[in-house]
């Protein structure tokens, strides 16, 4: 599935309601009732595929947060990565909330206000994320944020000549950033590049879809148009049922809403699994690359007098002056992607630093494999039920291990804990991504993942021997 496809789907659902209410109430305005429905489907839609996993969202946001420090006030941004998990719930919440509100037109101006805000900090982190492959400035980041606050400020006017006044006042300033981008080197220091990006993926549709940053970006800034479409024609959009019967379904929605991030992010496994360690699927295949890449080596060379940089192939050199140019950096430029493993971080460490994972993956018998992502932060007390467990399996002949980050106290906490199996170690990223839960049980035969099982609902051995081991 593409981002087109989702458009599409979207499209023809909105195109259904408004065909469906232009029969039973004839809307003053068809494209503003098109819009009201296409955004608001959108919404539902983009906070359900992250609502059943917020701690992909909660990571994406820490992954954000690390890259804004890095360009300044790196406590400020440290201190409020802490808080990733609660503001991606509360974002997702509200993104589930204010998409079911604007499809009932609960209070119009409000709804499509609080829209609009989110949409713009979407088109905030996806710019970010795409325009930073061109080596971005603090001046554009600078002038960036002013035309997004400018563009903030327009649903608070009330008055029309006033919301429009302010509209063509940044619609002005993005053109000036425009013409500066084209024109000037004010903003962008080098050519776009993949590995210049600060983060490659923006998790706009969680893990249900990862779109490319150009992709995501655009996505935005035609989801921008649609809005603030909405925004200026907000005395369009038309309600369903009555005041009370809308005030109820926003209380009842916003609760479930909350509710429902909740219970994925602390108390189970996302109900669906988009992640390429779901269930059933097979590991060891996963891993293997589909088709090569093609990469050709290219050098870059600055020339001396006017300051133009040029990417040259190997062949090119021969007939170069080196009086007139200078190097600058060896690259490598990429001809075709191929088709890359869609699990491609995973490795797995024995105490002498030496790769098990084939090993590992490659046992024809049920294994079992606690996670562990961060033992500082890990739920001790699961450890005491998974130590049973391992004791069973140990007389069942039934391979039992741990794989966590090594964060130089496995030892101290292996002996606190009484762990009677080995640990080894693997990546932070792919353990997150093995399990949400930490730390967690994963039940595996052949590489193939038979089930997984969040800290809260461990099995007990006898379980697992009558519904696995002795089938």
């Amino acid at each position: 599935m593409t981002v087109y496809t989702i458009f599409g789907m979207i499209g023809a659902i909105a195109f259904a309601l408004t065909l469906l209410r232009y029969f039973i109430s004839k809307p003053s305005n068809l494209p503003i009732t098109f819009l009201q429905y296409f955004v608001g489907a959108l919404f539902i839609f983009s906070g359900f595929v992250k609502a059943v996993d917020p701690l992909g969202t909660s990571y994406k946001m820490h992954e954000y947060f690390e890259a804004f420090g890095a360009e300044g006030l790196p406590g400020l941004w440290e201190w409020i990565s802490q808080f990733s998990t609660l503001f991606s719930i509360v974002m997702i919440a509200l993104e589930l909330f204010i998409g079911l509100m604007l499809l009932i037109g609960w209070k119009p101006r409000f709804t499509t206000t609080i829209i609009w805000w989110l949409t713009l900090f979407f088109t905030l982190l996806t710019g970010y994320t795409f325009l930073s492959g061109y080596g971005i400035t603090k001046p554009f980041l600078l002038l960036s944020a002013l035309s997004l606050l400018l563009f903030a400020l327009v649903p608070l006017f009330h008055l029309q000549a006033k919301r429009n006044k302010m509209t063509w006042i940044a619609l002005g300033l993005l053109l000036v950033l425009f013409l500066l981008t084209q024109f000037t080197g004010l903003f962008f220091t080098t050519k776009f590049t993949d590995t210049g990006m600060k983060v490659t993926d923006c998790g706009c549709f969680g893990d249900f879809i990862k779109l490319k940053p150009w992709e995501t970006f655009y996505k935005d800034v035609i989801l921008d148009v649609m809005i603030l479409i909405l925004v200026l024609g907000v005395k369009h959009v038309r309600p369903l049922f009555s005041e009370t019967g809308r005030t109820g379904i926003a209380f009842i929605f916003g609760v479930a809403s909350v509710v429902f991030c909740l219970y994925n992010t602390y108390m189970d496994l996302p109900m669906i699994d988009f992640r390429p360690y779901k269930i059933g699927n097979d590991i060891v295949e996963l891993r293997k690359e589909k088709q090569p890449a093609k990469m050709e080596m290219v050098f870059v060379y600055k020339n001396k007098s006017t300051g133009e940089v040029k990417d040259y192939s190997v062949s090119d050199l021969n007939g170069l002056n080196y009086d007139e140019w200078e190097f600058v950096e060896r690259k490598d430029k990429v001809l075709d992607p191929g088709i890359p493993a869609k699990i491609n971080n995973l490795r797995i460490e024995n105490n002498e630093g030496e790769d098990i994972t084939d090993e590992l993956l490659a046992d024809d018998n049920y294994s079992m494999m606690v996670v562990a992502h961060n033992l500082k932060e890990t739920h001790t007390d699961a450890f005491k039920q998974l130590n049973e467990i391992a004791k069973g399996c140990d007389k069942a002949g039934i391979k039992f291990y741990a794989v966590v980050l090594n964060d130089g106290h496995v030892d101290e906490f292996r002996h606190e804990y009484q762990t009677p199996y080995p640990f080894y170690s693997a990546d932070e990223t792919p353990l997150k991504t093995i399990l949400r839960s930490n730390p967690g049980l994963v039940l595996l035969k052949h590489g193939v993942v038979v089930n997984k099982w969040h800290y809260r609902h461990l099995p007990t051995f006898e379980q697992l021997n009558k519904e696995y081991f002795k089938k």
